[in-house]
């Protein structure tokens, strides 16, 4: 073994060993896992994957299968800068496909390849949920809006100059909310928090009359009346019940779930609280998409003060309730 390859081996090893580290050896914190190792070291070799599977205790095929399902993992290397363009409909329009084509001639690479000397790549992905402001693109899955020749020329220089992604301008990262017209439901000026004392003032079977009364229903398709939903859960047998928040709208043009939980956060957060209460869960779980990593840090954070001012956690506004959330993120399914 080379003193290089050695040096490789063992920045292999306390890469794996730190992430493992902070998940506690959990297996089933995989797809973290498997997002933070790779951000580190940049992609999932057979090394990595035999180290990450010893880790967690999970058969190597296991966590082979994940690493390759997920468009987002690689087990290739795919150059230090990995750039997908949206290849959704509404991009195609608004002249991506031209975009691409400049920046791979700006950085001498092929569509779908890696550059020689292992710089970049560049390729396509399906739609971001940026349809609003596009054409866009993932810069290694992080969301940039509004492509224009100059923005690609600026993204250009910034990968040949090799400057790392977190010391690139800010506004070419920035995606506004554009909430056109809010109505009432978006418009009213709700404090965080209010809806769940509310909710714990009515307890849950008032809730459910209440949610019976608004007529409230989903919207997935069948209309499907939602205290009919959360009455059945709540009678379901055994003692862990569950709230996911589903943020992985995945189909082309859709963003509604990105604008609303971008500029209203607080609102989606007490209704998983609420539901929680009326459900008996304890436990909640955000499901971000992996096009909406630019929203993780945020929401993370948000969760944080959330348990600081007693809105989550295990004694919810001094009541001995006890709910919390915590963010899964994606990666490009």
């Amino acid at each position: 073994m080379t003193q290089q390859t050695d040096r490789s081996a063992t920045r292999t090893v306390d890469a794996v060993e730190r992430v493992l580290q902070r998940h506690g050896h959990d297996g089933t914190r995989l797809m973290h896992i498997l997002r933070e190792v790779q951000d580190d070291l940049g992609w999932l070799s057979p090394q990595t994957i035999s180290a990450i599977a010893a880790g967690v205790g999970r058969p190597r095929a296991a966590v082979q299968s994940t690493a390759e399902f997920y468009s987002f993992f690689h087990v290739q290397p795919l150059g230090q800068y990995r750039i997908l363009f949206s290849d959704n409909i509404t991009d195609q329009m608004l002249g991506s496909h031209a975009l691409r084509a400049q920046l791979c001639h700006r950085l001498g690479v092929a569509s779908g390849q890696v550059s020689a000397d292992q710089l970049a790549s560049v390729d396509t992905t399906s739609c971001t949920g940026l349809c609003d402001q596009g054409p866009a693109a993932l810069v290694n899955y992080r969301a940039i809006g509004r492509l224009d020749a100059q923005r690609i020329d600026a993204i250009a220089d910034l990968v040949l100059a090799r400057v790392p992604l977190d010391a690139w301008p800010a506004q070419l990262f920035e995606v506004e909310g554009r909430i056109r017209r809010s109505h009432v439901l978006l418009g009213a000026d709700i404090a965080a928090g209010e809806p769940i004392a509310a909710a714990l003032r009515m307890g849950p079977e008032r809730v459910l009359e209440a949610l019976a009364g608004a007529r409230l229903r989903g919207r997935g398709g069948a209309g499907f009346g939602t205290d009919t939903k959360w009455r059945v859960c709540r009678a379901a047998p055994g003692f862990a019940h569950y709230v996911v928040g589903n943020a992985d709208e995945g189909e082309p043009g859709t963003f509604k779930d990105r604008v609303l939980l971008s500029t209203h956060t607080d609102l989606i957060l007490d209704g998983m609280v609420i539901s929680g209460l009326v459900n008996g869960a304890q436990k909640g779980y955000v499901y971000l998409r992996g096009e909406y990593r630019f929203l993780y840090d945020r929401l993370v954070a948000r969760l944080v003060e959330r348990r600081r001012q007693g809105l989550l956690g295990a004694n919810i506004l001094g009541t001995g309730f006890a709910f919390d959330i915590e963010v899964c993120l994606g990666a490009g399914a």
